[in-house]
């Protein structure tokens, strides 16, 4: 179940890390496109304001000078003077004369049609009254922009305000700022219209996009179709795409390696350890002599989520090889004294051996923890046996250092698996060992022609010879039983008396087995 659902969540995580990249780097073409867009418009409008600017200013020049000359009514001479400055200021396209409020005349002649002055759509600094769009009466011509200072005005073609050479089609304006359009390249939305004359500088609707730019007196836009710019995401989608896809395939990279890091054997102990998922199983000791249960050696289990077990040969290996052995022994501790503590408290003749790790044992870091975990219990520290396998061993001075520590604490130890590993007599001499146990294989030579079946008596007589109490491994016959008696052997587990039980099994077993009587406890044997 959890390898599914690591599965499955690692397999969306994987299509979100490779969608993911993709739809923000098509986000950020579009939005870093619309920028470039709104900078180009903005460029563009600020060059017409420039360019209207500066007509403007030629225009005022123009009627400056011909005011300076102080012309009287509309002589021969005046004509022919608004004529040649028609001609020769680039931005005037006609000059006319007022007199009382009427046009006179222009540069084209006396004028005989009514033609009153108006009110200006703006007053400019200097006096000049700007009129944004005017159709002249005595040309016919179309609408023009008129500017007029004192008793002249000259007329502007409104194209020419807004002529300004660009890479592609837009839509070029200029307004007054109080609203009024003076002249546009192209047509122009009331409603972006009204959006540019009332201070927004730029913006966009589902067909159009436009930015505007404001001086004191005018007010220059840029409108762009949206379709426009479509060319401009492509290209940033096409320098986008590269890093995005390699983005995604670090995502993609870093969700595998985590997906196989929770999947591994290591991760997946370390999560069991931390939710406190792996139990005690207890397999009861029996006394040979007596047949009573005198207590049982604590294994530890992994259930797995489809009922079975992990094996403990496989965990415990792992466990020492990523440094979670301590982790697994200060929670083996916690289990047994919870499992077993009102039993214990109850009946002090029990007690339940704890296996020690080799790396444990030789820096004895466990008794500290063990010790706070009987005081907060009130179990005695005789009921716990501490067993090591033989390679506990192999560092000795490290190893006497541990034993006589458990020792003076109140513990028995003793040294398991024995004759798998590096024991021998001396070992055994060496250190103050209160218990051996025989491993299964021994047990099993029992009355068969092998070749470790000669090794059995000879560890029993060593055992014997040094005091050293027996616990014999992996008991399956009668016969084994006998012969384990006979011997002197005082103990003995196996699945001749019990598989290893989970505490309430093994409490019942305890109870059934023994009748509600007691029975003496290892060290009264030793």
């Amino acid at each position: 179940m959890r390898r599914r659902k690591i599965l499955f969540v690692a397999t969306v995580l994987a299509v979100c890390a490779g969608i993911a990249p993709l739809v923000v780097a098509a986000h950020v073409a579009e939005t870093r496109a619309l920028r470039a867009e709104q900078d180009s418009l903005a460029a563009n409008a600020r060059r017409a304001m420039r360019g209207a600017n500066l007509n403007l200013q030629q225009a005022e020049q123009g009627l400056r000078a011909i005011e300076k000359e102080r012309w009287q009514g509309c002589s021969p001479g005046h004509i022919a003077r608004m004529r040649q400055l028609a001609v020769d200021n680039p931005v005037i396209d006609e000059v006319g004369y007022y007199r009382n409020g009427r046009l006179v005349c222009t540069s084209w002649g006396t004028v005989e049609t009514l033609v009153l002055y108006g009110t200006p759509d703006q007053i400019r600094p200097g006096g000049f009254a700007l009129f944004a769009s005017v159709k002249p009466q005595v040309s016919g011509a179309g609408a023009v922009a008129v500017l007029s200072h004192r008793s002249h005005n000259v007329l502007i073609a409104r194209e020419r305000l807004v002529d300004v050479l660009t890479n592609r089609p837009i839509t070029l304006g200029i307004a007054t700022k109080e609203g009024r359009l003076i002249a546009a390249a192209g047509a122009v939305d009331a409603g972006i219209f009204h959006q540019i004359v009332t201070g927004v500088t730029e913006g966009a609707d589902d067909n159009r996009l436009f930015v505007a730019v404001h001086d004191n007196q005018l007010v220059a836009f840029a409108i762009a179709d949206r379709a426009s710019f479509l060319g401009r995401i492509d290209q940033e989608r096409l320098a986008l795409l590269p890093i995005a896809l390699l983005v995604s395939m670090m995502l993609i990279g870093l969700i595998a390696w985590a997906a196989r890091l929770r999947l591994s054997p290591d991760h997946a102990l370390a999560v069991a350890i931390r939710k406190r998922e792996l139990v005690a199983h207890y397999q009861p000791i029996m006394d040979l002599a007596s047949g009573r249960c005198v207590g049982a050696e604590a294994l530890i289990r992994w259930p797995l989520r489809d009922g079975a077990h992990a094996m403990p040969d496989l965990f415990i290996p792992l466990a020492e090889k990523t440094g979670l052995i301590a982790a697994l022994t200060d929670l083996m501790i916690e289990r047994v004294v919870e499992d077993l503590s009102p039993m214990l408290n109850a009946d002090r003749s029990v007690h339940v051996g704890i296996n020690i790790a080799a790396e444990d044992f030789d820096s004895g870091r466990f008794l500290p923890v063990l010790a706070q975990a009987l005081e907060r219990s009130g179990i005695q520290p005789a009921q716990i046996w501490i067993e090591a396998v033989e390679r506990g061993f192999i560092n000795t001075p490290a190893a006497r250092r541990t034993v006589e520590t458990a020792r003076a604490a109140g513990h028995l130890v003793a040294i398991d698996d024995f004759g798998t590993g590096y024991s021998n007599l001396s070992l055994l001499e060496a250190l103050p060992l209160d218990g051996l146990k025989i491993d299964k294989s021994f047990i099993d030579a029992i009355g068969r022609n092998a070749a470790t079946s000669v090794v059995t008596p000879h560890i029993i007589e060593m055992a014997h010879s040094l005091g050293i109490t027996i616990v014999a491994e992996g008991v399956e016959t009668e016969a084994q039983a006998t012969y384990l008696r006979d011997a002197g052997v005082q103990f003995a587990q196996g699945w001749l008396y019990s598989p290893a039980l989970p505490a309430d099994a093994f409490m019942s077993f305890h109870h059934q087995c023994n009748g509600g009587v007691p029975p003496s406890t290892l060290r009264s044997v030793a």
